[in-house]
């Protein structure tokens, strides 16, 4: 609407030009170089503009004869540019396929087309990996790094070549020279945080830890449940250093982190029964028991309560069986203590309720057979019953011991990274796989 509004001013003003000009003629005469030229001042306007116009083409057809070449050449780079990226494309694409020489032919072709080697290191270093020369790719996640542009992702190949290799102090140095380019990549701070734990620096670990928690989306319980992990590295290498007050500090902050950690009280009351407090040590194995009874605290919980023979022990497990009545191991740790005490009833109850809360749990029905063979031949000398219940022991379930959850690997001790695979905390205390659990007694055997 505006420019319509400014059009129609234009040619109002143009017409009255005109006619203004029509009305007064005027009269001009230019003398120059013996002619003399008489016209009016209407016709001398016009021949300006002719003039004016005549120049104006003149020289934007020299400007189009000076540009020419040029132009020419730039489209011809500019369309050598779109084949290039074009086969970037495609060696990419071949990269995701897992085609690796297709996507060699095209890196090469990319590389001859564009003028621009950084932007096809990455895509040859891919293509080098897909085929198998980790050799190659190094190289060029090397010559990456001398271009500021590219220098975050070499980091990041070669992390992922040392990491591969199974090179944890080259990868946890990339990982902290990476971070220093990212601050807040969240699949690095992980990185640095499962690195610095795999390498037992626990207190880097923790640090790393805070940055986890601010940058990458885990519960809350998830965090502590980490943290807790790592203060227990931390009381576990303080003890090795002799310093058992801040062993025991630092495992009781484990726990408060963590009171489902089991472990952290298992640790936390050796701690204090070699400190001489058997009593704080007790109160520890009890509240841990009451969340998941373990074979290793029953043995604490003996040692903390002084009891050297069976009626003690019987008065012990009574206090851990209240605790957690319906746990097997509560049960078997009464049936033990019993056995030891001589008392065949209390025995022979508890391990009834054993082995049927083991076999709706998942318990550990070959302790409670085992124990039971033994029953049968100190209560009743009747050998070929506990022959029989040791038949039943060896064609049963193995117990319970600490199965890794990634790679499935089964261990009788807990560690913060599974021995195997070194995956961080992924062995959890459940019974093992029928395959696995062969794996368990052979080791054990």
């Amino acid at each position: 609407m505006v420019r319509l509004f400014l059009f129609l001013v234009f040619a109002v003003a143009l017409a009255w030009g005109v006619v203004w000009v029509a009305d007064h003629p005027g009269q001009m005469s230019l003398v120059w170089g013996g002619w003399r030229i008489d016209t009016s001042a209407g016709v001398l306007g016009v021949a300006l503009i002719a003039f004016a116009v005549t120049v104006a083409l003149l020289y934007r057809f020299w400007l189009f004869l000076t540009r020419a070449p040029g132009r020419i050449g730039l489209a011809f780079k500019e369309r050598r540019s779109q084949k290039g990226y074009k086969a970037l494309t495609k060696g990419m694409v071949a990269v995701a396929a897992g085609d690796a020489e297709e996507a060699k032919r095209q890196v090469g072709k990319a590389d001859s087309l564009l003028n621009a080697p950084p932007l096809t290191l990455l895509l040859k270093a891919q293509a080098a990996q897909l085929g198998g020369d980790e050799h190659a790719a190094e190289t060029f996640f090397t010559a990456m790094l001398d271009d500021a542009e590219m220098e975050f992702l070499g980091l990041r190949g070669l992390l992922n070549q040392a990491m591969k290799r199974g090179d944890d102090i080259a990868a946890l140095q990339l990982a902290h020279r990476a971070q220093a380019l990212n601050p807040k990549s969240a699949w690095l701070a992980e990185t640095v945080f499962q690195l610095e734990a795999r390498a037992g620096s626990w207190l880097g670990a923790d640090e790393a830890l805070k940055r986890v928690g601010k940058l990458a989306d885990l519960s809350p319980r998830e965090l502590n449940h980490r943290r807790a992990v790592a203060l227990l590295g931390q009381s576990v290498e303080n003890q090795k250093k002799g310093d058992a007050d801040a062993a025991v500090k630092l495992a009781q902050k484990a726990l408060n982190e963590d009171p489902a950690l089991v472990m952290a009280s298992v640790h936390l009351a050796r701690l204090l029964i070699a400190a001489g407090n058997a009593r704080k040590a007790k109160d520890v194995i009890e509240k841990a028991w009451a969340l998941q009874p373990l074979p290793d605290l029953l043995a604490l919980y003996f040692e903390a309560s002084k009891a050297a023979d069976g009626m003690k022990k019987v008065t012990a497990a009574q206090t851990l069986l209240g605790l957690n009545a319906n746990a097997p191991y509560s049960h078997i740790a009464m049936a033990a203590a019993a056995l030891e005490a001589q008392l065949w009833g209390q025995a022979r109850t508890h391990l009834e309720a054993a082995l049927e809360t083991a076999q709706q749990q998942g318990g550990p029905q070959r302790t409670a057979m085992t124990l039971m063979a033994r029953l049968e031949e100190e209560d009743r000398g009747d050998k070929d019953a506990g022959r029989l219940w040791l038949a039943r022991a060896a064609a049963a379930p193995a117990d319970p011991a600490w199965v890794c959850g990634h790679c499935g690997h089964v261990d009788t001790q807990w560690a913060p990274h599974c021995p195997k695979c070194k995956t961080f905390d992924t062995l959890v205390w459940k019974t093992p796989p029928g395959a696995k659990a062969q794996e368990l007694l052979a080791a054990q055997a």
